[in-house]
């Protein structure tokens, strides 16, 4: 198999729904599972798949994914045809910036020209799963396909959300809408339609005449998938492949069924909940297909207890319950309950902190009572705070609260932590 492959990653999205955490970046720059970034687990796949040349497109605020690649998936300069590297928006084509999927992909072609890919690997930033793409090309290579899309089935009810596509029985594509109101189900399993993943292989040649052809079109939206992929139905050489069939090591089921779609606050919740089961549905203890994330070379995390208190005079002991705590935190004399834990967070004597998540540097004072709440980085929780009890009160004090079944989440966002230079050095 020839291995002259380029793939471009597209990290450039707002994340609106996502906000307050993208407030000051960008979606796939966003913290998950303590540790990573949500744009760790598409690269990742590819490094794990044994894929080294890779593009990040990059265009909202892009500060934070820009130092994150550089500090954490940088190679040797010796290396020189393995690299990954942020690609911003730079109007090589016109005095705009990206105007769609496939227009951000247009004003970088020249980058075919420069690496003479045999196949273009187009895949999205901003979910969380794991999949070996090497099997995907394989399938697109066998069924000499002018692109593939990855695709998993998705309950009908919920359809309307992604790009719905039709297949007939070899998987061809044979329609494809982008958010139907109406999506057509899959043949012979009603309550489900086919749902597009965002992931695309194509052929140099085909991709690049594709989108040379949409950058004329001045009605087009220049979208992957409300007019690339449909304008490819009608060649017959369009197919989808089903992500469930994809295999890596460490699954906790039979199929490969874990794809989270992080966008809002509610799922993004729900995403780092889950990793706090015994055997969450993503395996990220998994050594032989590893999530890699940024060194931050922080001690082990420490569990203290506080001086004898009381008529019994037995010390309280910090501890946490089905939690997910990173590398660095100290959990002091408190309560960690049902909570994701970024690095370097420190919850203080007394302290409970109950279906949480809270990312890095964040400290919570004294006797302070946390439920049902997101933290941002640098935060301070003053001693005695309660927040996610009283949902008025966390409004009036001017934090994002976001409706989730009958109850709330409450999301504070991220401080600023500036450093100025003295005599002695770096003081923040």
């Amino acid at each position: 198999m020839s291995e002259n492959l380029l793939a471009m990653i597209m990290a450039g999205g707002e994340g609106t729904r996502l906000y307050p955490l993208t407030r000051d970046r960008a979606k796939p720059a966003v913290p998950f599972g303590g540790k990573y970034r949500i744009v760790d687990f598409v690269l990742s796949n590819m490094i794990n798949s044994g894929f080294v040349q890779i593009f990040v497109l990059t265009q909202f605020k892009s500060q934070s994914l820009t130092e994150h690649l550089m500090h954490t998936w940088s190679f040797s300069s010796i290396l020189q045809r393995q690299f990954i590297f942020p690609l911003p928006a730079q109007m090589r084509v016109g005095k705009t910036w990206y105007g769609g999927t496939a227009d951000a992909i247009f004003q970088n072609i020249h980058l075919f020209e420069d690496y003479r890919p045999d196949d273009v690997l187009v895949f999205g930033a901003d979910h969380v799963y794991k999949m070996d793409v090497r099997q995907m090309l394989t399938y697109h290579r066998e069924r000499n396909a002018f692109a593939t899309v990855a695709a998993l089935p998705i309950p009908l009810a919920s359809a309307s959300e992604y790009g719905i596509i039709q297949i007939d029985d070899q998987w061809r594509v044979i329609g494809f809408e982008e958010k139907p109101k109406h999506p057509a189900p899959i043949p012979g399993n009603e309550q489900y339609a086919l749902a597009s993943m965002g992931n695309y292989i194509f052929t140099r040649e085909c991709l690049e005449a594709e989108l040379k052809r949409d950058a004329r079109d001045e009605g087009s939206t220049h979208d992957f998938g409300r007019d690339i992929l449909p304008a490819l139905v009608d060649t017959r050489r369009l197919f989808a492949y089903n992500f469930h069939t994809n295999m890596v090591p460490g699954l906790r089921t039979e199929f490969n069924i874990y794809w989270r779609d992080v966008g809002t606050i509610p799922a993004y919740f729900e995403a780092n909940m889950d990793l706090r089961r015994v055997q969450p549905d993503l395996n990220l203890y998994a050594t032989k297909w590893p999530i890699r994330g940024r060194e931050l070379f922080l001690p082990p995390a420490k569990f203290v207890h506080n001086e004898p208190v009381g008529a019994c005079g037995l010390p309280r002991i910090g501890h946490a319950i089905n939690a997910f705590i990173s590398e660095g935190c100290i959990i002091s004399g408190a309560v960690v309950d049902s909570s994701v834990l970024g690095p370097s967070v420190r919850v203080h004597s007394y302290a409970t902190v109950s279906n949480c998540i809270l990312l890095e540097d964040v400290d919570v004072g004294e006797r302070a009572r946390l439920r049902n709440v997101i933290i941002d980085k640098h935060v301070r929780i003053e001693a005695g705070d309660v927040v996610g009890y009283d949902r008025a009160a966390d409004e009036q004090r001017g934090y994002t609260v976001v409706p989730y079944g009958d109850s709330w989440i409450t999301v504070i966002s991220k401080v600023q932590r500036y450093r100025f230079a003295t005599d002695d050095g770096e003081v923040e």
